[in-house]
């Protein structure tokens, strides 16, 4: 049976509890609360950090993988769509307060399955979104939602942005040409679904100059990453309903290089059930 861990602090300048020794510096430091929760059966574990970071681990020979962009950073952002000096839109984020976090879930040393477990966060501009994570046999499910418009005059859209690391940083850009640089590369790559798609489209690491923008020019429905470098695992992001969500990406580097994979609910069905991401880790 699936089990879990889940510890929780909410006094402030307190460490994590013993298991944070081996947590990555970005996250081991004094807490408003923290939330560290890990699947026995599973092959990932997923942290939250009390000022808002997460980060997913995958596992390998029982041992957590967290060297050499090997984890998944997430985050929880909230955006606010403004008018630029050109009189055209665009979306900014608003920062997420460090003391930020209110309603966190009652301490359980062995949450069920399919149970809610969330908090609230304040973003700056007084922006309450409520975000909460449910656990299941197959991964995660994370959903957000304004409670809060607090001081933003325009459209907010709360979401969920996951940054892909640099999993190749050993090898320079110079040597990508080269024979044995190949080989290093071919057991990663990602399958994606455009927005008005029918087939998943397939990038092979090997093809170090696509750009995801260019082949998802209207973001994506459905994205997955298997590598080597993950240990051989798969991660794969969507939406219960793939039209409720979209999937966009920042890429300012070459594909080997890392990139973001934000995702966003459609505004329209924001308030629906379906409307949550799910990730799953195979």
């Amino acid at each position: 049976m699936k089990r879990f861990l889940v510890t929780f602090s909410m006094t402030l300048g307190l460490f994590l509890p013993a298991a944070s020794e081996e947590l990555p510096a970005t996250l081991d430091k004094p807490y408003l609360g923290c939330w560290l929760a890990f699947s026995e059966s599973r092959d990932f574990e997923f942290v939250i950090g009390g000022d808002g970071d997460a980060e997913l681990f995958f596992i390998k020979n029982r041992k957590r993988l967290s060297v050499g962009g090997c984890t998944l950073k997430i985050y929880y952002v909230v955006e606010e769509k403004v008018k630029g000096k050109g009189g055209e839109s665009r979306w900014i984020s608003r920062r997420m307060v460090q003391d930020g976090f209110e309603d966190f879930g009652k301490e359980t040393a062995e949450p069920p399955l399919r149970k809610p477990l969330g908090f609230t966060a304040t973003f700056t501009g007084g922006i309450k979104a409520r975000i909460v994570h449910v656990f299941t046999k197959s991964g995660l499910e994370i959903s957000t939602r304004i409670i809060d418009k607090g001081e933003s005059k325009g459209d907010l859209r709360p979401g969920v942005k996951v940054l892909v690391g640099d999993l190749f940083r050993h090898i320079d850009d110079a040597d990508l040409e080269k024979r044995e640089t190949e080989s290093k590369l071919e057991d990663t790559r990602i399958s994606v679904l455009p927005v008005g798609g029918r087939r998943a489209s397939r990038i092979k690491f090997e093809d170090y100059d696509s750009v995801l923008t260019e082949e998802c020019p209207k973001g994506a429905r459905a994205f997955a990453l298997e590598s080597d470098r993950y240990g051989g695992h798969e991660f794969q992001l969507t939406t219960a309903n793939p039209d409720y969500g979209v999937i966009e990406f920042v890429q300012k580097k070459k594909i080997i290089h890392g990139f973001y994979v934000n995702w966003f609910p459609d505004p329209m069905k924001a308030e629906e059930n379906d409307a949550r991401l799910l990730i799953k880790v195979k």
